[in-house]
Formats: C-alpha cells, structure tokens, sequence
C-alpha cells in the first residue's frame, strides 16, 4: 500500500516538472509572438501615419520576419522594395539581407549571387567580402575563402583582428 502511494507521488512529481518545463517553453514562445506583433502593429501604425518607407522602417520588418525564420515572407519583402526601384533603401542592404536569408536557409548558390551582385556595384563593401569568404569557407573552398579574407583585411584594417 505504501508503495502504490510512493509511486502515485513520484508519477505526479514528474508530470509537474514535465508540464512545468513544457509551460516555461510555450511562454517563452507566446511571449516572442506577442512582441512580434506588437511590433507590426506598430510598424503599420507608422507607415500609415507617415506614408513613408525608410531603411528603417524596412530593417524593422525584415527582422521580424527572420526572427520567426519565415523565410517566404523576408525574401518577398526585399524582393518587393527592390522591384519599387527608389533610392529609400540602399541596394546593398536589400541584396546583402536576400543573401542572409538564403544562406541562413541553406541555400548557398542564391546567396553568393547576392553577395557577388553587391561585389558589382559596391567592390570595396568590406562586409559583403567577408560574409562571402565565410561562405566559401564553410563550403570548403579554402583558395577562394582566403583569398577573400586578405582582401577584407585590406579594405578593413580592423578586421586582422577577427580573423
């Protein structure tokens, strides 16, 4: 009889630490949900207002959207302000997040032509030569990936110190 009643304790004792754990999870997670919408909230509230789309106003959204790994919706985002063709974000920004978010998602031959169309326009941006050699240095091309490094450094004396 004692028995039985040690082990309806200890039965119950682990299902509260499990659902203990579980609700720390999910409120974790609700809590990131609601923030998130909050800020588009805000963000709509803004745009609205103002009638305007900055670099900012774009950065907010992007991040929001990669925060959720919504891939989909990033990419359609800066695909959108890239067709609207105005000088409210730089190009850079736009193809340097198309890039993230193509190699965040595993897909590296997308990403290295966004970085190397930022390399088109812009040769000394120093940020997209990096991200590029680690891109080539994660997929095994040493040659190209030091090359790239030396590079960087060159344009970026404060780099030596990273790499």
């Amino acid at each position: 009889m004692t028995n039985d009643i040690l082990f309806f304790r200890l039965y119950i004792l682990i299902i509260l630490v499990f659902l203990l754990i579980f609700s720390f999870v999910l409120s974790k997670q609700l809590f990131i949900i609601v923030i998130n919408q909050l800020k588009l909230i805000f963000l709509s509230s803004k745009l609205q207002k103002k009638n305007n789309f900055n670099e900012d106003f774009y950065c907010s959204l992007l991040e929001i959207y990669l925060i959720n790994d919504n891939i989909v919706i990033s990419v359609a985002l800066s695909e959108f302000v890239l067709e609207l063709n105005n000088d409210l974000v730089t190009k850079d920004l736009i193809y340097a997040s198309l890039a993230y978010s193509y190699y965040s998602n595993s897909f590296y031959s997308i990403a290295e032509y966004y970085y190397l169309k930022i390399l088109s326009f812009a040769p000394s941006n120093y940020k997209a030569i990096s991200n590029l050699a680690y891109l080539y240095y994660n997929l095994g091309y040493k040659t190209k990936a030091n090359y790239l490094f030396v590079r960087a450094r060159n344009l970026e004396p404060t780099l030596s110190d990273i790499i």
